[in-house]
């Protein structure tokens, strides 16, 4: 332990407050906008909405009213889950989708479900109402914000990919700086505050989303829209060293998190001094093991023939694998996803939002850019993940939540298909290794980029293996291995903690009255 901690204070960089109410998300806008909404007596649930509304606006690569979204919550003793993830339209063709493999365009686009959360949010959680929450976001898109490095990035590489789209538009040639604004996105998000979220389903904001839609070659209509449904959810559960974990159950990955967080411990990995190169090589396995389960067993849940609440441990998922004589998960590539954490003392509320590949599909309408969501079906017949019209794909979105005596956590992250391995390296950091809070976000990682466990990339500040069973590639100290924020809320001392990666641009602010 003592050889760890100091590795890690020489190279420490610390994004954490505490206070009595706090929030950390990818944007010092979305972040100002949370504890603005905090002060004026709106609970963690009105600062997540106006957190997330924000994000939507300001890196639009990363999720908006165009994608899904989750939340995961602790509330008076209790754990609250909200899933909202659209299903693929009717009209979705399974044989083009098949013969294409799109990665982007019409044929990925499912229907939206961010709008669903913060209705389901606002209505059953909320103090103060939509408009105030949305207001901050709506004054962005009209008047402008100054593009961060992060959205610059993220243009100039979606370029080549998305240029034939009506992308093109929107976000072409962002540079770092540029004053960005988005009027039809404004009135959007005016209208959803004036006349309510389910104008999004149901009145003629829905109708001019479908026909925008259908011009682009999407085969969606207005009942797609109207029989769209977030619902509660009893979020997985499981016991692990004295620690209660929670993850969200499936279309997500959750599982998948508490695969390999069991697998630390069932197999030793929890032995194994931070920095040696053997805990990388022994990982290895363990990936295939995880994503080869999730990509054979899990979809929509409508589709699963096993309840997965039963195949939580490690051992009890590799069994049922190796019955099934199958091998290691699939690879989507890169994912651009957002996350933000919010506590007022009381709650805390954890959401993630994504359109999954940064600005999705590369069509836009009503000014947001639609979630390419489609390209997570399998490439083939036969799988709980099979593509079909009206059916949810597998989701990559989830958010990790843990409690430990009086402490309760609230962890995610934007990593797509590494979501799972990120949220394993930081419950081992703080549970295996003792970090603190900010120590667990800044110690070096490693992630295994192709899920049948054949290539790794490892930061600089970890010593990497000689392996040949795989290909290690070594990337500087911040490399791209997920941006996580997190919060702590320690009951005993009536005290909140928030942090936020040093891979984002992202801050976390705390109150301390």
């Amino acid at each position: 332990m003592l050889e760890v901690y100091i590795y890690l204070v020489s190279v420490l960089v610390v994004k954490s407050l505490f206070g009595v109410k706090g929030a950390s998300t990818d944007s010092p806008l979305a972040t100002k906008a949370a504890i603005e909404v905090l002060q004026d007596g709106g609970n963690a649930f009105d600062a997540a909405i106006a957190a997330s509304a924000v994000l939507s606006v300001v890196l639009p690569h990363t999720g908006g009213l165009g994608g899904d979204g989750f939340m995961l919550a602790f509330l008076d003793g209790n754990v609250v889950a909200i899933m909202s993830s659209g299903r693929s339209p009717s009209g979705f063709s399974t044989e083009e989708y098949l013969k294409q493999a799109p990665r982007r365009g019409p044929l990925t686009v499912t229907v939206p479900g961010l709008s669903y959360l913060w209705g389901f949010i606002s209505e059953e959680f909320c103090k103060l109402p939509l408009e105030r929450l949305l207001r901050p976001a709506i004054s962005l898109a009209y008047s402008g914000f100054y593009a961060s490095y992060y959205l610059a990035r993220a243009s100039k590489q979606a370029e080549g990919e998305l240029e034939k789209f009506s992308w093109s538009k929107y976000y072409k040639g962002i540079e770092p700086g540029s004053l960005v604004s988005n009027k039809e996105a404004a009135r959007t998000l005016r209208t959803i505050a004036t006349r309510g979220w389910d104008e999004f389903y149901y009145g003629k904001l829905a109708e001019k989303l479908v026909d925008e839609l259908r011009v682009q070659g999407v085969d969606i209509g207005l009942e797609d829209l109207m029989e769209h449904e977030g619902y509660e959810v009893r979020p997985l559960k499981l016991d692990v060293g004295g620690r209660v974990l929670y993850e969200l159950p499936p279309n997500t990955q959750g599982a998948t998190t508490l695969h390999m967080i069991t697998a630390v411990h069932e197999l030793g990995l929890d032995e194994l001094p931070f920095n040696d190169p053997a805990r990388i090589e022994k990982w290895a396995e363990v990936v295939r093991v995880a994503y080869g389960f999730r990509d054979f067993f899990m979809g929509d849940p409508d589709y699963m023939e096993i309840d997965v609440a039963q195949y939580l441990e490690y051992g009890k998922a590799r069994q049922l694998l190796l019955s099934k004589r199958v091998g290691g998960g699939e690879v989507r590539g890169d994912i651009d996803t957002t996350f933000l954490v919010v506590t007022n003392g009381e709650a805390a509320v954890g959401v993630v939002q994504s359109l999954f590949h940064p600005f999705g599909s590369g069509l836009v309408a009503l000014g947001f850019p639609l979630q390419n969501r489609g390209y997570g079906f399998a490439k083939r017949a036969g799988l709980p993940n099979s593509p079909a019209p009206r059916k949810r794909p597998l989701h990559t979105l989830s958010i990790l939540g843990v409690e430990e005596g009086d402490r309760t956590y609230v962890i995610g992250c934007a990593g797509g298909d590494w979501r799972p391995q990120i949220h394993a390296r930081i419950y081992e950091n703080l549970f295996v290794y003792g970090m603190s809070l900010p120590q667990a976000l800044d110690s070096p990682r490693f992630i295994f980029t192709e899920l049948a466990g054949r290539r790794v990339v490892v930061e600089s500040r970890l010593r990497t293996p000689q392996s040949a069973s795989f290909l290690v590639e070594l990337v500087e100290a911040y490399g791209s291995t997920g941006l996580v924020h997190a919060a702590l809320v320690d009951r005993s001392k009536h005290i909140a903690q928030v942090a936020s990666d040093p891979r984002s641009e992202g801050v976390a602010l705390a109150v301390q009255h």
